[in-house]
């Protein structure tokens, strides 16, 4: 079990929603994100919903976190508040249209060429639309048309919330918002409430809407970033399209749409409000800096023997902590072996759960995730026979291994026709390969230390004289260059630039070798750019470029 934030091991079973204007048969693939989505495009121009996660599992339509413990939900509203409400959503609908070039992985200093797909957003107060993030990743060109307009108006991105696939979008021409009325955020639906989902999906223009009953409310796996937050599970039909889509309870919104479940009838998930809440009051500085971690590794422990031999005594409970992320929250305050009694005021069950206001059980993750990145929690927790109190202070864990990036270039550098990049969860899904040797990485590896933030690996070598007999090396994971450990991409650059030759010696975590003629690598790295047809040999993040 992890307190990192991530859900590496839940990878492969939702996808997202959306519809794809270039297609006209069913759905082969989610062009929001092909790189990682297999998705589900419709048969419609311009009618584009994500469903779809890593190898064709999951399906985005959003979800956002908020301030404060799981509320309870509101006494049911009089029939003509609800009546008065629902006829204030589809004036505030608007369906918006995505064109986007994502990257490539495998050749980072070029994008796979545009994509174009639609789906749904909402107007909120300040003038704003919350759409999911999936729906406006790696966008070149967005556009939104609200219900009933026949005029489509240009928008930007005003912040993007990857980790909760919540975005806000602004259009600069007053006229669009005229005679709108903004939804306002409500409280989390209950178990077995009944709600209904808006939207723009597949099989015509117009407005669709459904209904459905919230059947789960968990801590799961959201498909676009691979992160566990808060999220709810409804029967209400959803479809390619609904991404973004308000989910509606006594005329409030309740939550966004998000993902479906692959393969089975009517399991789709939506952001619930208290997401979306969390979301908001984050992005009020105009910054998104997501959802806290502990940042560490832990069991339950059930077992008798086990909590004897810890020492706890019979009313305790609590996580036994294997393993803590360099750099994250509990850095310098938990160590493996500790016993992780309380989060926030919250005790930690014998199953990793804390109890949820009004009834019910959810991961202890949430009591950390439902702060802000910023704030001091006090944590309670055993270390030999003393029992301590401390207050931690709350950020995102930073991950050896990073999981889905969108928006920007990948990182990249070209050396002598060497391509050197950083380990992701991104190049391995480009792979298509998550039984390769790297996704050990991700899974079991992936706990950042000061001497190691990045792995850093021979992707690829552009083949050129310099280079013979290494043309076929390929993801190979560095240990050493100039007989140095490489931190990062950046202390790479350092290195190589550094190196006083006469050779650069390369070894890799399995042992080989491969030389260069430094003062040769380095003289024909433009004619390996120029014959490659690559502008610059390294990122933009990694500057100068040649």
């Amino acid at each position: 079990m992890s307190l990192i934030g991530t859900g590496w091991n839940f990878l492969r079973t939702h996808r997202a929603l959306g519809v794809c204007a270039a297609e006209t048969a069913h759905a082969v693939q989610a062009p929001f994100l092909p790189r990682r989505f297999l998705g589900l495009v419709a048969a419609v121009a311009t009618a584009f919903l994500a469903l779809a996660v890593p190898n064709g599992v999951w399906a985005a339509l959003s979800a956002g976190e908020a301030k404060g413990a799981v509320s309870p939900a509101p006494a049911p509203a009089p029939d003509s508040a609800a009546r008065r409400g629902k006829a204030r959503v589809k004036p505030a609908l608007v369906k918006v249209y995505t064109t986007a070039n994502p990257a490539d992985l495998l050749s980072p200093w070029q994008g796979l060429g545009t994509e174009k797909y639609t789906g749904t957003g909402v107007i909120i107060s300040g003038s704003r639309i919350l759409t999911n993030a999936h729906l406006v990743a790696d966008q070149v060109s967005i556009e939104v048309k609200r219900q009933g307009m026949t005029r489509k108006y240009e928008a930007r991105p005003l912040v993007v919330g990857h980790a909760c696939d919540l975005a806000l979008l602004q259009v600069d021409d007053p006229a669009f918002f005229e005679g709108v009325v903004p939804l306002e955020i409500g409280a989390m639906p209950a178990i077995q409430d009944t709600v209904d989902v808006y939207g723009f999906p597949v099989g015509g223009e117009s407005i669709s809407v459904t209904s459905g009953i919230v059947s789960r409310i968990e801590i799961g796996p959201y498909s676009h970033s691979e992160e566990e937050l808060l999220i709810a599970q409804v029967d209400a039909a959803l479809n390619p399209g609904n991404s973004g889509g308000p989910v509606i309870e006594s005329g409030k919104l309740a939550g966004i749409a998000l993902q479906i479940l692959d393969g089975a009838e009517n399991v789709g998930y939506v952001i619930p409000a208290p997401v979306v809440r969390h979301f908001l009051a984050d992005v009020e500085d105009g910054r998104f800096d997501g959802f806290p971690t502990l940042g560490i590794d832990w069991q339950s422990i059930e077992n008798p023997a086990l909590r004897s031999a810890l020492g706890l005594e019979q009313a305790e409970t609590g996580g036994l902590v294997s393993r803590v992320n360099g750099g994250s929250s509990a850095d310098g305050v938990l160590e493996a072996g500790d016993v992780l009694l309380s989060i926030d005021g919250h005790e930690i069950a014998e199953d990793l759960t804390i109890a949820l206001p009004g009834g019910g059980r959810i991961g202890a993750s949430y009591a950390v995730q439902r702060r802000q990145a910023g704030d001091e929690i006090e944590i309670g927790f055993v270390r030999g026979n003393r029992r301590i109190l401390q207050t931690v202070l709350l950020q995102s864990a930073p991950i050896l291994v990073p999981g889905p990036a969108y928006d920007r270039k990948p990182t990249y550098l070209v050396f002598g026709g060497l391509v050197f990049q950083p380990l992701s969860l991104d190049y391995i899904d480009a792979l298509y390969d998550w039984q390769h040797d790297l996704a050990y990485y991700a899974f079991h590896q992936y706990l950042r230390t000061e001497a190691r933030h990045e792995v850093i690996l021979l992707s690829q070598v552009l083949a050129g004289p310099v280079n013979r007999g290494y043309h076929d090396w390929a993801n190979a994971i560095l240990a050493t260059v100039d007989g140095r450990v490489p931190r990062d991409m950046r202390d790479l650059v350092s290195i190589i630039e550094g190196a006083e030759g006469p050779w650069l010696d390369v070894v890799t975590e399995e042992g080989q070798r491969l030389t260069l003629d430094l003062t040769r690598a380095r003289a024909a790295g433009p004619q390996i750019l120029e014959r490659y047809g690559i502008a610059r040999d390294r990122s933009p993040d990694l500057s100068r470029p040649r």
